[in-house]
């Protein structure tokens, strides 16, 4: 019997070891997610410019890369994606509640694909985001299909 609860302890403890590294890694993601997207700057090496111009981005240029893809896909509402990050990690770093991940990113798609069309139709003008707009190509391609179906 002892050795029955002593392997029990060992798993245990083994396994909310394990959730507390997922997690503080998921919170450190979203720190640095929010870091590039705040510091992001449209003359950042992407997808469209050359890479011979000088990085603006605190993280780097993967941080503007992926600053430039987030926004260029999702537009602002990619904004909120960081925060999610963090609030879920230490929500779960606490609670060991492992499937909260699961359900976190549900959510993380159901918000952006309605904000990126919510930024697309009230929205459309952008200053800092010029190619695809606020809403970012997904929210352009989610009122096409929106107007199409409606009309």
């Amino acid at each position: 019997m002892k050795i029955k609860k002593l392997l029990d302890n060992t798993l245990n403890f083994i396994f909310n070891r394990f959730v507390e590294v997922i997690n503080v890694a998921i919170v450190i993601m979203g720190i640095l997610l929010l870091i590039s997207l705040l510091s992001y700057s449209s003359e950042d090496p992407n997808f469209i410019f050359p890479e011979g111009t000088i990085i603006k981005n605190i993280i780097g240029f993967r941080g503007g890369f992926i600053a430039d893809l987030f926004y260029q896909s999702l537009g602002f509402i990619s904004l909120l994606i960081p925060f999610t990050f963090i609030f879920t990690g230490s929500y779960i770093f606490f609670t060991k509640k492992i499937f909260l991940i699961i359900e976190s990113l549900f959510y993380i798609t159901l918000y952006s694909l309605f904000g990126s069309l919510f930024f697309s139709i009230f929205y459309p003008s952008a200053f800092k985001l010029y190619i695809n707009g606020n809403g970012g190509f997904v929210g352009k391609y989610i009122e096409n299909i929106f107007i199409n179906f409606s009309i």
